[in-house]
């Protein structure tokens, strides 16, 4: 019989009792930066733009001077050359001139102003008509619109994305202190596993949770160490929790966490250390374990893999990112239910949901499930919590999405 706790409960746990881990950094190229943890602070040691540079194709005026123009009435300038990309100009505007400058190119002294070439006409006589008024700073980024010198770009704690390692290569950064990855193992247990590579017997099913959560471990800016499958015995299992610890900052122990006859993962965190508690109110994964053997953190997660995801990504990954000091975020959408959802089990629910457009607004559709099937994470895009207090959703509730 297990004694559960509220997910809410589960987390407070976990977080009064995380595991310890000494914070290290090292120095990583940029590109194996995904997912990573910055270490301290960047700042930048440039502007960028380092130089005033156009937003279009056209000419580049000193606003004043295109003031009151029109089709009927256009502003005649001289034309003075065409700036070429990469190079910069070694002539000035005044109220009198214009210059040709491509997107991207460098606007040149004097000039503050862009007019987009389909409003001037070149008249073949080294003059220039300019039919559209132009404001100040109109198509122009100026030097350092985008990033100051000395500014702080990113923060300690940022999980580098795509658009941060573009801001870095924008700055010439091409190595980065990031936090050294926890080691995280993990041990899926069932006398029916049997890896992926191998042949599959009746009676047997593949291992599929080792590789869903090295997966996990590894979007979480972790290092995943696959330790394989353990027999349903305690003294192997025991023997195999007590070896990966050696190299191990968290372990996560699949399988063997519900109360039967064989499912030992309890009993041997509990013989080797300390369980805080085994089961929380949430469906699916209400056997989940989380316990300490030393200063290390160790969880049991249900054997079928969806639910062993969701426990991953409800309550590990948060305190993953907790010991690297990572600031967590959550990508997420609003949807509107296809579906009503009943919802009266007296614990928080996770449903998966398919995601689509219709008539420019969200929709999620529901996806029922059978416990145990597999195929779910690869028909969903995501996911909804239901409150342990709530008797279900209607057709049309709006819902928040967390994104696989």
């Amino acid at each position: 019989m297990l004694t559960v706790k509220t997910p809410q409960q589960a987390t407070q746990i976990i977080n009064e009792n995380i595991s310890s881990y000494e914070k290290i950094c090292e120095i990583v190229s940029i590109n194996n930066l995904l997912g990573r943890v910055l270490f301290c602070d960047i700042c930048s040691n440039e502007f960028v733009p380092d130089f005033d540079r156009s937003t279009v194709d056209g000419y580049a005026v000193v606003a004043s001077s295109t003031f009151g123009c029109s089709d009927s009435i256009p502003a005649i300038l001289d034309y003075k050359g065409e700036v070429e990309m990469g190079q910069e100009p070694d002539f000035e505007i005044d109220k009198s001139s214009c210059a040709y400058v491509p997107t991207g190119g460098q606007i040149p002294k004097g000039a503050n102003a862009m007019v987009m070439i389909e409003y001037a006409e070149d008249f073949g006589d080294n003059t220039r008509a300019m039919l559209k008024p132009s404001a100040p700073s109109q198509h122009i980024i100026f030097r350092g619109d985008d990033v100051k010198k000395d500014q702080i770009i990113l923060t300690a704690g940022t999980i580098l994305q795509t658009k941060d390692i573009g801001t870095l290569s924008a700055l010439g950064i091409s190595e980065v202190m990031v936090c050294k990855r926890p080691r995280v193992g993990v041990i899926s247990t069932g006398d029916e596993l049997i890896d992926i590579t191998q042949p599959l017997k009746k009676s047997q099913i593949r291992d599929v949770n080792t590789y869903v959560l090295c997966s996990a471990i590894e979007s979480a800016g972790c290092e995943p160490v696959k330790i394989g499958i353990v027999k349903d015995d305690f003294k192997a299992l025991q023997t195999a929790v007590q070896k990966s610890l050696k190299d191990c900052d968290v372990l996560l122990v699949s399988g063997g966490s519900s109360v039967g006859v064989k499912d030992a993962t309890a009993k041997v965190f509990e013989s080797l250390g300390e369980v805080y508690f085994h089961g929380i109110a949430i469906k699916p994964g209400k056997p989940t374990i989380f316990g300490k053997i030393g200063e290390k953190s160790v969880f049991g997660l249900p054997g079928h893999p969806l639910a062993s995801y969701f426990i991953f990504d409800l309550f590990i990954r948060p305190m993953l990112y907790k010991i690297q000091n990572a600031k967590e975020f959550r990508n997420s959408t609003v949807a509107k239910l296809t579906a009503p959802i009943p919802s009266n089990h007296g614990r928080q629910e996770c449903v998966p949901v398919r995601i689509f457009e219709q008539n420019e607004e969200f929709l999620a559709e529901p996806i029922f499930n059978k416990s145990g099937l597999i195929s779910v994470l690869a028909k969903a895009q995501g996911y909804i919590v239901i409150d342990r207090d709530c008797e279900g959703l209607s057709k049309d509730d709006l819902v928040t999405v967390t994104l696989l």
